[in-house]
């Protein structure tokens, strides 16, 4: 029987008889030999195409159930079947384990489609970016953080820069990027400014992402710099450098960084008493002592970045004629001191010398 004849067939008959008859055509498609079944896909799939929107719902799940993984399914019937409005229709093909590649997945979602079907291929593992690129484009904030969730997604640059635009005024989709571990330098950069102070305090203690940590460093010293020229070594800007790092309204790495770099050990004392509440009398003292771990503990209370405390170390090795290995070393220890166990041994310090247990918050 000739294409032709098996259209005005599916077409002249009932609801019901349609649905037989692809159903009966489906199952000799699927029943033929691969030498067959390759020859005769492109007249079944013309066939099926022709009637499919006239098909129930049941009848074109388990066509698309029997036609996701064979190798000789008409190409154009499974593109038809990923844009089907019935996401349980569209799932065995959009899925990883589908014939379709990532190629025709891009061109079905360019097309436009669904959200959903948009979020179930995000989950295609090592998804090459030409599909990445798409999703980028057309997925909503949810489908944005399924993609940058998918670790083996491969995205380009100018994917991340899509999706760092429209991160601008999505908290959501920040966290997302910045648990990217691919992330770009560039990108990295452009994101820093969009993040909240607490999410990038939360990138810094977590050091997860070293390259947006550099990116949040050489920000903050940027930021340093400026500030160092609106001082100008002034002391009332001094004085309110120091206060606004104990307040909180200005970043404590900022204040840090700045006396570090000018050895101003008194100054830089004077901030971290503040933050922990201690007099300076006993806290100035500990920037040059010879056990380092006790300015450990008060550095890492008071919120003294990994970054930020490497410029202390430079300033404790040019006083006390530190070797490299030793500064190094010193900044090895530092970041492995978690912020709790810091609060742990502050606390015991703190009663040990009858000082404030509570830290002062900023």
């Amino acid at each position: 029987m000739k294409t032709a004849e098996l259209t005005e067939l599916a077409r002249s008959g009932s609801l019901e008889n349609i649905g037989e008859l692809i159903t009966a055509l489906t199952e000799l498609f699927m029943k033929a030999g691969s030498q067959e079944r390759s020859r005769v896909s492109p007249v079944f799939g013309d066939v099926v195409l022709r009637v499919l929107d006239r098909l129930d719902t049941p009848v074109r799940e388990a066509m698309a159930a029997r036609m996701c993984a064979e190798t000789e399914a008409p190409r154009d019937l499974l593109k038809a079947l990923a844009r089907d409005a019935e996401l349980a229709v569209a799932r065995p093909v959009l899925e990883d384990g589908g014939l379709l590649t990532d190629e025709d997945l891009a061109e079905v979602a360019q097309e436009g489609i669904p959200v959903r079907h948009l979020e179930v291929m995000c989950e295609r593992q090592g998804m090459k970016p030409v599909l990445s690129r798409v999703l980028a484009q057309k997925g909503d904030s949810g489908v944005l953080c399924a993609l940058l969730g998918n670790e083996t997604a491969r995205i380009t640059q100018d994917s991340f820069d899509l999706l760092l635009a429209r991160s601008r005024k999505d908290e959501e989709l920040q966290v997302a990027l910045t648990r990217r571990q691919d992330l770009p330098e560039p990108v990295a950069a452009k994101l820093v400014p969009f993040l909240s102070k607490e999410l990038a305090q939360q990138v810094r203690e977590e050091n997860a992402n070293p390259v947006l940590a550099k990116a949040i460093a050489e920000q903050a010293a940027r930021e340093v710099e400026i500030r160092m020229r609106e001082i100008g070594g002034a002391k009332s800007k001094i004085d309110l450098l120091i206060e606004g790092a104990i307040a909180g309204t200005v970043p404590i790495d900022q204040a840090v960084v700045v006396f570090a770099d000018k050895d101003r050990a008194f100054d830089l004392g004077k901030v971290l008493a503040g933050k922990v509440g201690w007099p300076e009398n006993v806290v100035v003292p500990l920037l040059y002592r010879d056990d380092e771990h006790p300015l450990f503990v008060l550095a890492r209370v008071a919120g003294v970045s990994d970054e930020a405390y490497v410029k202390v170390v430079r300033m404790r090795g040019k006083k006390m004629r530190l070797s490299s290995a030793s500064a190094s070393e010193s900044s090895r220890k530092y970041g492995a001191l978690t912020l709790e166990a810091a609060r742990a041994e502050f606390i015991a310090m703190a009663r040990k010398m009858k000082l404030p247990v509570e830290i002062a918050q900023g």
